[in-house]
């Protein structure tokens, strides 16, 4: 084997690696996203999943007609 074979093989496998690697990451942060927003969670990127928390709390000035004022 020479040289240049063996530099094109170790390249390609490097590259076949590092395609293999940003699947299984994005695999992996997409499940992670997909069990945050099941609980109600922001995603990894900070956005916040419609129907979450934000979104059934009363706002801070927001009076509910029932609720103790403490």
């Amino acid at each position: 084997m020479g040289f240049w074979t063996a530099i094109v093989i170790i390249a390609a496998i490097a590259i076949g690696t590092e395609f293999v690697l940003r699947v299984v990451k994005m695999g992996t942060r997409y499940s992670e996203n997909v069990e945050r927003i099941k609980r109600g969670y922001p995603t990894l990127d900070g956005a916040m999943p419609m129907g979450g928390a934000h979104d059934t709390m009363p706002d801070a000035g927001d009076y509910v007609h029932g609720d103790r004022l403490q």
